[in-house]
């Protein structure tokens, strides 16, 4: 079970009265935000080739920090929960209590008023509780409306999910709910009440949900309802879901995630939670386009598309290259993309693909002048000659000799 932090506050409890009117529409509740093309941090072009092989997991993971997915037992998230501050802050009570399942300050509900914003009748629409969710925590959240009242079954269906995927994922939701006296939550007063509640936990035994409400009527500020109710309590309004793949990314990975876009980057959506990787020293996380690893001594770097590909057939972090020390990023020509990694590079260009350079031969690559040099682009990785090693480039080659520890240039 979650910790809930319980925050005293000046509290006025008569509910919070939203305009039933047809508000503004959202966006395609289906799309779960725009994944972008593949693209560098710097500045989101295609990178290094395509992108479509860049979904799969590396060998050999281990179990992440992450909470495991679609939990057996009941789950409740870690919470600040605040009663609402005036009659009609249920809106800005609502959100701060979703963010706060992130957020260890999450704004004031004055601050959250404001920017919703929230009026003497209400907050309109739930879109703008989405909006802001977005805004905290990067664009992780959709809007999905349940206009149908009693609801479809595939209306549900998808509710449940959204409700076990979010809390798994450790993001709270909020609810736009109309309550009417025939069908009301524990304490409510006997009419219709027009609301915004929080949804922090769910026992997938008994199919219940825990609802954070900051209207705290008749002393309910949690409770169980089950989810039978709370799929007829919602239209015909809607929620606020987290929407940003099925894995959760947390720590300095999720701090890089966001730098690159979160959810609407050239990554796309977590595919796992963080994972522990075979050396037992760094974490990664696998997005629908590309990952992000990390370890004590390089931090977090995202690496994708062919330049990972690449990297994957020499061993991910436990061959000869090791971790990532910079993201993929764009040469000085503007023509290709390279990434760093602690022991090499790998170049790539639209004209010779992916290949690596290392050691004594990349010192000397760089003493020519990278791929600006006369030497170009890589086209094979280093290989096994007569005394030694080499690797060739567009306009000639660099091979060390094993025996004096040179290299030298041969155009």
């Amino acid at each position: 079970m979650g910790r809930t932090r319980m925050i005293a506050v000046l509290t006025v409890v008569i509910g919070c009265a939203t305009d039933p009117a047809t508000t503004p529409q959202p966006d395609d509740p289906d799309d779960p935000g725009g994944t972008g093309s593949g693209g560098s941090a710097e500045d989101g072009d295609a990178g290094s080739g395509s992108v479509d092989s860049s979904a799969g997991n590396e060998d050999g993971g281990g179990g992440g920090s992450a909470d495991t997915l679609g939990a057996a037992t009941t789950k409740v998230l870690d919470h600040q929960y605040q009663a609402q501050q005036t009659g009609y802050w249920c809106g800005p009570a609502a959100t701060r209590i979703a963010l706060s399942t992130r957020l260890s300050a999450p704004p004031t509900q004055q601050t959250l008023a404001n920017q919703l914003p929230t009026t003497t009748n209400g907050t309109d629409w739930i879109g703008q509780v989405t909006r802001e969710l977005d805004d905290y925590l990067g664009a992780r959240y959709a809007t999905v409306e349940m206009p149908n009242d009693p609801p479809t079954q595939s209306q549900r269906d998808r509710l449940w999910r959204d409700i076990v995927l979010s809390i798994d994922a450790g993001h709270g939701m909020v609810a736009n709910i109309v309550a009417p006296a025939s069908n009301h939550p524990p304490g409510y007063p006997n009419y219709t009440i027009y609301h915004y509640i929080a949804l922090v936990g769910y026992n997938p035994q008994t199919r219940q949900v825990y609802v954070a409400d900051s209207a705290n009527f008749g002393g309910n500020d949690h409770y169980w309802l089950s989810f039978d109710q709370t799929a007829t309590l919602i239209p015909p309004k809607g929620y606020s879901t987290y929407r940003c793949g099925a894995g959760r990314s947390i720590g300095d990975i999720d701090k890089r995630y966001q730098a690159l876009g979160g959810c609407g980057s050239f990554l796309g959506a977590a595919l796992t939670d963080e994972l522990a990787t075979p050396d037992s020293i760094g974490r990664y996380n696998v997005f629908q386009f590309g990952s992000i690893y990390w370890s004590p001594s390089t931090g977090a770097f995202e690496v994708h598309g062919a330049i990972r590909d690449k990297w994957a057939g020499f061993g991910w972090e436990a061959g000869f290259l090791g971790y990532p020390l910079s993201n993929e990023t764009k040469t000085p020509d503007n023509v290709g993309r390279f990434s760093v990694f602690q022991r090499g590079s790998i170049y790539w260009s639209p004209q010779t693909g992916a290949h690596e350079v290392h050691g004594a031969i990349r010192e000397r690559y760089a003493q020519e002048g990278w791929e600006v040099g006369h030497l170009g682009y890589p086209i094979s990785d280093e290989y096994d000659v007569t005394g030694g090693r080499r690797s060739d480039f567009q306009h000639g080659s660099i091979t060390w000799d094993a025996t004096t520890y040179m290299t030298t240039v041969s155009n």
